[in-house]
């Protein structure tokens, strides 16, 4: 490794731009500009009005997963156009389809089917239902699996830092939960603005449903290596990289051991590679020697 070894990280979703000044970086707005033309074309017109200041799609939770994807790799070019490149790549849940497109395993178009074909998957197998995720910060794991066994169907689905987790299940069962969490100290505790259990027992059906997709499509060896989320191990082959994007639908993540692990590589230098700050700000509350900056912050 460099003596100074950078990873990539792309962001699953857009949670608001009031951190985002892409657009202040040179060359960015064209870039932009010109994958979301190619996206508007092959999987949603309406992706053509996007502009984070009058058509954010924040209320459209597939429109704003292919804006976090475009924005991830649209960053990651101008990056490397100004002779940054990665020595890792590592995508945050659904930010694994733009690491995927950055390590030149998928191609953008197929990067985006993907995305598109996991939603209608996912939306097929949920629309009986009422989910969501939620996030507690302030209490231990022990602490949140104690109230879990009162709802046996809420899932801790990814942990962010050491008191920091995202649980997964049906909306009525996290609204208690985080009642109850409130009242044993949590100091945040509430519902996220999606509707999907990402990452829990309830999207496997919709994951081998989707496998039938993920084969069909070419993917190719990582030409920049890649961690996992899942396991924390690198992806090598080509079956690793199809068996990790039918996996992350439905298997618990861990954000937390991941950057440890990226740590113990000799990782330093950790680039959002999308709008805003929020991986970021979450890296504040995980101890070590490193760097956790933005696209205007490394240039």
């Amino acid at each position: 490794m460099s003596a100074s070894s950078s990873v990539f990280v792309f962001p699953a979703f857009v949670r608001d731009y009031r951190d985002d000044k892409s657009f202040n970086v040179k060359g960015f707005a064209d870039h932009l500009q010109l994958k979301l033309a190619l996206a508007s074309d092959l999987v949603d017109p309406d992706l053509s009005f996007f502009h984070p200041e009058n058509q954010t799609f924040l209320d459209h939770e597939l429109r704003t997963q292919y804006i976090a994807f475009i924005y991830g790799c649209s960053i990651s070019e101008i990056l490397q156009e100004q002779g940054i490149f990665p020595d890792l790549l590592c995508g945050y849940s659904m930010g694994i389809y733009a690491a995927l497109v950055q390590g030149e395993a998928v191609s953008f178009e197929n990067g985006l089917l993907l995305i598109r074909h996991a939603f209608q998957e996912i939306s097929y197998t949920t629309m009986t239902g009422r989910f969501g995720m939620a996030g507690i910060i302030g209490l231990t794991e022990p602490d949140i699996k104690k109230i879990l066994k009162e709802f046996p169907e809420v899932e801790i689905s990814n942990q962010n830092s050491a008191y920091s987790f995202v649980l997964s299940g049906h909306q009525c069962d996290l609204e208690k939960t985080l009642a109850i969490a409130r009242t044993e100290g949590a100091f945040h505790a509430r519902m996220l603005n999606v509707t999907i259990p990402y990452h829990s027992h309830f999207l496997k059906s919709a994951a081998l449903q989707f496998a039938k997709f993920v084969y069909s499509i070419d993917v190719q060896s990582l030409k920049i290596p890649m961690i996992s989320v899942l396991t924390q191990e690198l992806l090598h082959s080509q079956e690793d990289i199809k068996t990790e994007l039918v996996e992350n639908l439905y298997k618990h993540f861990n954000w937390h051991a991941t950057q440890q692990r990226m740590l113990r590589m000799g990782m330093n230098r950790f680039i959002e590679c999308g709008p805003g700050k929020s991986l970021k700000k979450n890296s504040k509350f995980i101890e070590g020697d490193y760097q956790f900056i933005s696209l205007e912050e490394a240039l």
